[in-house]
Parts: structure tokens; C-alpha cells; sequence
């Protein structure tokens, strides 16, 4: 009985060995089992003359010593992977991956194979261009661009040609320098979706207070609108356009006289300016007369301007510091 049982193993044994041969065999007849190709350039050069010029200013270079192999610098299959038969005689048959045309996650795990910064890493989890199948290729161009990291245009026009309906925005009056260059578009938006708000590198303060630092805080005295962690997460952007506006600094709501819109979209105040007990002295004077630390202050729980004090306005009883 246990003669009977090893032979009856061994008999299955050996068929499954011979069905995984077949199989192997099969496969690589018929194409199906890919062999996965070296670090390979010299081979490719063969047919793609002069594809290497477009690297050989860029990071992407080829080795002008080794071009094959682990010592090489950059090789074509490195970005361009596949099946080994493509460049040993039977392209047609076994074409290689072109990141250009491929889906953007695809794109996005190759180019991370070497580019793992805070970009790529969002690229790869919940950024909105990968989220519209808009590739890495989408915006770099890996053989010949001349524009910085190797983008397809200068920023601005490579980000507008898409964003359509921003590029009014930064022909107002009062606008970011966009088309002149001196601030980019990846300079506020460069990581997105961090938080809900699409101006965010982790929230809306945090790309703004990059240049405009002295309304980071902290501050003990928070001016609740600027602040981008509440359920709202304004931030910023309850006062201001991020791109441009017709209004001095960039305002979202007119600041005149007598309303004062921009301030009474959230304080209404009755007779606030024309309280009896000034007379008329406050009438149609702008509230940051005398609110002036309006981003936050260390002193006023109001905001008020110290310079108020020696007015007298806080030695009746009347305001509080």
C-alpha cells in the first residue's frame, strides 16, 4: 500500500512538472510570458538615432561610457520596459512601453522608480491631474525640452493652456506676477488636494505666508477669517483672490464707504459709524482706521491700533483694548 501511494505521487509529481514546462514553452512561443529586458540603450540608438540629443543636456543623459548594463547612468529601458525580443530583432511583434501614451498611474510608478519627492508622491495618491488621467507627460517633455525640469512650455502658458479660466484673472489691475514670471503657478500649487481647498500646500495660509510672512503668527489675538483650519477653511481667501482682482490688494469685496463690504459680509455692527455718542467723527471711516492688526494681533483682543489709547477711547468705559 505505501509502494502504491509514493508511485501514485511520483506519477503525479512528474505531471505537474511536465504541465509547468509546457506551459513555460507555450508561453514564450506564443509571446505571452514577457522576458523582462536588461538596462539596454546601445540597441535602441540602432534604430532610434539621435534620440539620446534631447537628453544630453538634461538629467536623463546617457553615459558617453556605458551605455548597457548596472554601470550605466541612465538607459532607455530604464523609462521605455518591455520585452527583450523588441530590440533582438522582433519590434513589432513586442513593442515597448512609450510613458507617453501609457495610463497616468502607469506613467506615475515608472517615473518614482527614480523620482520620489513630495511631487511624485502625490502624484501617485491623490493628486487632481492624476485623478483626470493627466501624466507626468502631461507637462514634461523628457527628450528636448529647454524649459526648467524639462516641462513641455514655460509654466505659465503650460498650466493656462489647460486652466482657461484663470488666465483673465491675471490681467486685473491688481493680480500675483504670473506672466511676468516672477511668481509661478507651483509655487502656491505645486502639492494639491492636501485639504479640500484647491489653493493648498497643506492648507491655504501655508502656500500664501511662503512670501508673505509677516501674517504667518502665530498670534494670541486670531482674526477668525484668516484662519484655514476651521470647517470652512478660508483662510486667506475669505478677503482676498489668489490670482487677481480689480481691487486694491487683491480684495474679493469692495472697501468703501458707507458699507464697507468686505467687513460687513461677516460683522454688522448697528450704527457702527455713526454711534451718537462720537457725534458724526466716525462716519465713513474705514474700519481699519482703527482696526488696523486685522490678520491677528499680540496686544488688541479687537485688533485695535495702539494710537487709539492716547485718543481716550479706552479711559470711559466705553471699548475694551
Amino acid at each position: 500500500m505505501k509502494a502504491a501511494n509514493k508511485k501514485s505521487i511520483r506519477s503525479v509529481g512528474f505531471l505537474v512538472l511536465a504541465s509547468w514546462i509546457a506551459a513555460a514553452s507555450l508561453g514564450i512561443q506564443r509571446g505571452t510570458s514577457a522576458q523582462p529586458s536588461a538596462r539596454v540603450s546601445e540597441a535602441c540608438l540602432n534604430c532610434h538615432e539621435d534620440y539620446d540629443k534631447g537628453l544630453a543636456s538634461t538629467a536623463h543623459r546617457l553615459s558617453s561610457e556605458t551605455l548597457d548594463g548596472p554601470e550605466a547612468r541612465v538607459a532607455c529601458t530604464d523609462c521605455h520596459t518591455g520585452d527583450a525580443r523588441h530590440y533582438e530583432g522582433e519590434p513589432e511583434e513586442y513593442p515597448m512601453l512609450n510613458p507617453a501614451n501609457a495610463q497616468a498611474v502607469v506613467t506615475a510608478n515608472l517615473c518614482s522608480a527614480c523620482h520620489m519627492n513630495s511631487h511624485q508622491q502625490n502624484m501617485l495618491e491623490n493628486n487632481v491631474h492624476l485623478n483626470n488621467d493627466v501624466s507626468c507627460t502631461g507637462c514634461h517633455s523628457i527628450h528636448g525640452s529647454s524649459h526648467r525640469s524639462l516641462l513641455k512650455d514655460r509654466e505659465a502658458s503650460l498650466c493656462l493652456s489647460c486652466h482657461t479660466g484663470v488666465e483673465a484673472q491675471f490681467a486685473q489691475s491688481y493680480r500675483h506676477p504670473v506672466n511676468d514670471e516672477i511668481v509661478t503657478c507651483s509655487e502656491c500649487h505645486l502639492t494639491l488636494d492636501a485639504v479640500s481647498t484647491e489653493l493648498s500646500m497643506n492648507g491655504t495660509n501655508t502656500a500664501c505666508v511662503q512670501c508673505h510672512t509677516e501674517f504667518q503668527g502665530p498670534f494670541p489675538y486670531e482674526h477668525q477669517a484668516t484662519i484655514d483650519y476651521s470647517t470652512e477653511e478660508g483662510g486667506c481667501l475669505n478677503c482676498h483672490e489668489a490670482h487677481g482682482s480689480h481691487l486694491p490688494r487683491m480684495l474679493n469685496q469692495p472697501y468703501e464707504s458707507p458699507h464697507f463690504q468686505l467687513c460687513s459680509q461677516c460683522h454688522s455692527v448697528p450704527l457702527h459709524n455713526m454711534n451718537s455718542q462720537h457725534g458724526t467723527m466716525t462716519a465713513g471711516v474705514a474700519c481699519n482706521e482703527c482696526h488696523t492688526d486685522i490678520h491677528g494681533s499680540y496686544v488688541s483682543r479687537n485688533f485695535f491700533s495702539e494710537t487709539l489709547q492716547g485718543a481716550g477711547c479706552f479711559s470711559v468705559g466705553c471699548h475694551e483694548f
